[in-house]
């Protein structure tokens, strides 16, 4: 079995369908199921900011794309974890990168330390100021 690290533009190229030929050759990587691709929290967030900002698409139809790329039987990542994080954002006026947080803390029962007022309007967690 083949283990192979995806970059962001390889992942931006499949999920916008820009360019045919590198599309199918990523494809065909990750429909290869003697394959394991490796999609590291870093990279999700990265695919998010690009595909929210660059290519302007709804938050809605970022978390579609995002939902069914981690879902791959060929992808190894944190799917618990950017599930989580995924639901967050879909439900709160936060950037992704709060969401992570807040994910991090609700699944490891931590405390987060911020001065972000709005995380303190998200229940299940706690988040106070130093």
């Amino acid at each position: 079995m083949s283990k192979n690290l995806l970059d962001t533009n390889l992942i931006i190229r499949f999920l916008v369908n820009d360019d045919p030929e590198k599309v199918n050759k990523v494809e065909k990587l990750l429909v290869n199921k003697s394959n394991t691709n490796i999609l590291l929290d870093t990279i999700v967030a990265e695919i998010i900011w690009v595909l929210s900002s660059y290519y302007s698409l709804k938050k809605s139809e970022v978390i579609e794309k995002i939902r069914a790329l981690i879902h791959l039987d060929t992808i190894d990542c944190n799917a618990v974890l950017i599930n989580k994080t995924l639901s967050i954002w879909e439900e709160n006026n936060i950037s992704y990168i709060d969401s992570y947080l807040v994910a991090v803390a609700k699944l490891g029962n931590i405390t987060l330390f911020s001065y972000d007022n709005k995380l303190k309007s998200i229940s299940g967690f706690t988040s106070k100021e130093p």
